[in-house]
C-alpha cells in the first residue's frame, strides 16, 4: 500500500509540475523549507528506485561483469528473443506490421517521428496507461517525445547505475554533489545558497543556472565544506568550476573518488581539465530517457555497452546494419516491455568495436560518439547547457523540433517546427521555462519554420553557438 501511495504521489507531482504550481510554491518558500521539500522528494524517489527488482538485477549484473564474450552473447540473444516475441504478441504497432518470425532482421527501422506521432501505438496491451510513468524528453535533438515506462523499469535502470558506480568504488548513499537540471532557485536570484540538501540520500544538489564567475567562489567554498565522495552531473557545468580552479590556482581540500558525467558529450581536453582541477578520474555514462541504451566508462576510459540493457547496431553510410563499425546508432530496448522500441534511430552517430579492453570486461565498446558535443547559451556571464535547456521543450507535445541559436551576446533565436495544434499557451509555457534558466535580460526571438535541417554529420543540433567560442 505504501509503495502504491508513493507512486501516486509522484504521478500527482508530475501532473502539477506541468502547470508550474509546484515550482511556484517551492520558489516562494524559504530555503529551510525548500530543503525539507527536496528531502521529502528524495526519500520518495529513493524508495521507488532501490527496491524490488533493483537488488536482484544488481546481483545478476555483478555476476555478468567479467563473463566471456560467448556467455554475454548468449545472454543478449535470450533477452532479444524475449522482447521481439513480446512485441509481436502485445504491441499494436508491431502487430500491424504482421511480422511472421521474431528475428531482428524482420523489424524495420523505427524513427523518432513515428514515436512522436503516436506513442500510444507502441504501448503494450498488457499495461494500463493509468498505472504507467510518462516521461517527456526533448534530448539534445530538440525533438520532444512521450515515453512510457513503469517503476520496475526505473529500478532496473538504477541497477545498471549501481554497477557503473562500483567501477570507482562508490555506493548509492555515499556523500554526493549533483550538478543537474533542477531549478533550485530563480536564475535572476544571485544570492546564495545556490544548493539544496537531500538529507535522506546525503546529496547536495547544486544549481546549474548560477555558475557565473561572481558566484563560483561560493560553489567552491560549499564543496570544500561538504567534501563529497562523488560529484555527478552535466560535464559543462562541472567544467565551469574546474576552469575557475585552474585559472585561480585553487586546490580543493578534498579529493572525490570520481566524477560521474552524463547527458552531454565533451572533448578529451575538457575531460583532462576537470580531472586536473578535482584530482580524480572522470567516468562518463551514455544513455537515453527512452530506456534503449546504457554505456559507461571503465577504469581505462573505454565506454562499455551494457548488453543486458539494449541491443545496439550501426547503420553505415551505405544503409547496411552491422554490429560494429561507424555510423548512425540503431538501438533496441531489452528492459522496457511497456514501450518496446525496436531498431530505434536514436539520432546519435558513433563507432562500436569489440576490441579487448585491459579491464577484462568483454562488453562491446562505444569508441566514439559524434554529433553530441555539448553546447551552451551564454547569458551574461552564465552558461546554460543543452541538457538543461532541453527541459523547456519536454511538455510541448505540438513541437516537432526545436533549435536555439545565439549569434550575439544579448539575444537568442528559438526555431520551432510545430503542428497545426500548437497554441499560444504552449509558447508562453516555453518562454516561462526559458526565462527561469536564462533570466529576463536576454532577448528571445521565436521563429516558426517548416524544417530544421541536420548538420553535416546527420545530427539535429539543438543549440548553435555562434557568439561564444570555448
Amino acid at each position: 500500500m505504501l509503495r502504491q501511495k508513493a507512486f501516486i504521489v509522484i504521478k500527482g507531482i508530475n501532473l502539477i509540475m506541468r502547470t508550474h504550481l509546484t515550482e511556484r510554491l517551492y520558489l516562494s518558500s524559504p530555503v529551510f523549507f525548500q530543503n525539507i521539500l527536496v528531502s521529502i522528494s528524495g526519500f520518495i524517489e529513493h524508495f521507488c528506485r532501490y527496491k524490488g527488482t533493483y537488488n536482484d538485477l544488481s546481483d545478476q549484473l555483478f555476476e555478468n561483469e567479467f563473463k566471456t564474450k560467448e556467455e554475454l552473447f548468449a545472454i543478449e540473444k535470450k533477452l532479444l528473443d524475449e522482447i521481439l516475441n513480446y512485441a509481436i504478441q502485445n504491441v499494436p504497432y508491431y502487430q500491424n506490421l504482421q511480422i511472421k518470425s521474431p528475428s531482428i532482421e524482420n523489424f524495420p527501422l523505427l524513427t523518432r517521428k513515428t514515436v512522436f506521432d503516436n506513442p500510444e501505438n507502441l504501448l503494450s496491451k498488457q499495461h494500463k496507461n493509468s498505472k504507467l510513468i510518462k516521461l517527456h524528453t526533448g534530448g539534445s535533438t530538440g525533438n520532444p517525445l512521450t515515453i512510457y515506462l513503469n517503476k520496475d523499469i526505473r529500478r532496473r535502470t538504477y541497477a545498471f547505475w549501481n554497477r557503473f558506480y562500483r567501477i570507482f568504488d562508490v555506493k548509492i548513499r555515499d556523500k554526493k554533489a549533483s550538478f543537474v537540471g533542477r531549478k533550485l532557485q530563480h536564475p535572476d536570484n544571485n544570492k546564495p545558497p545556490f544548493w539544496r540538501y537531500n538529507f535522506y540520500d546525503n546529496q547536495l544538489l547544486f544549481s546549474s543556472f548560477h555558475l557565473s564567475k561572481q558566484n563560483l567562489p561560493c560553489y567552491i567554498e560549499k564543496l570544500n565544506s561538504f567534501k563529497p565522495v562523488i560529484i555527478e552531473g552535466y560535464p559543462l557545468s562541472i567544467l565551469r568550476i574546474a576552469d575557475y580552479l585552474i585559472e585561480h590556482e585553487i586546490r580543493l581540500i578534498f579529493t572525490p573518488k570520481g566524477i560521474s558525467t552524463s547527458s552531454e558529450n565533451f572533448t578529451n581536453q575538457q575531460r583532462k581539465r576537470i580531472e586536473k582541477a578535482f584530482g580524480c578520474n572522470v567516468f562518463d555514462q551514455y544513455g537515453s530517457a527512452e530506456s534503449v541504451v546504457f554505456a559507461c566508462d571503465c577504469e581505462h576510459k573505454n565506454k562499455h555497452i551494457a548488453i543486458e540493457y539494449g541491443y545496439v547496431e550501426v547503420l553505415d553510410a551505405n544503409g547496411n546494419l552491422k554490429r560494429e563499425g561507424e555510423g548512425e546508432l540503431v538501438v533496441t530496448t531489452l528492459i522496457n516491455k511497456v514501450m518496446p522500441l525496436i531498431r530505434y534511430r536514436i539520432g546519435d552517430m558513433g563507432k562500436i568495436s569489440y576490441k579487448k579492453c585491459p579491464c577484462n570486461r568483454n562488453y562491446p565498446i562505444l569508441e566514439n560518439l559524434y554529433g553530441k558535443v555539448g553546447a551552451f547559451i551564454q547569458a551574461n556571464d552564465k552558461r546554460v547547457s543543452t541538457a538543461a535547456l532541453s527541459i523547456s521543450f519536454e511538455y510541448l507535445k505540438n513541437v516537432e523540433k526545436s533549435q536555439i541559436i545565439q549569434n550575439e551576446p544579448n539575444k537568442i533565436i528559438v526555431k520551432l517546427v510545430v503542428t497545426s495544434s500548437f497554441t499560444e499557451d504552449e509558447e508562453t509555457f516555453m518562454l516561462w521555462e526559458l526565462r527561469k534558466m536564462l533570466g529576463e535580460t536576454l532577448a528571445i526571438e521565436i521563429q516558426k519554420v517548416d524544417n530544421i535541417p541536420p548538420t553535416a554529420n546527420g545530427k539535429y543540433q539543438m543549440i548553435i553557438q555562434n557568439y561564444y567560442k570555448d
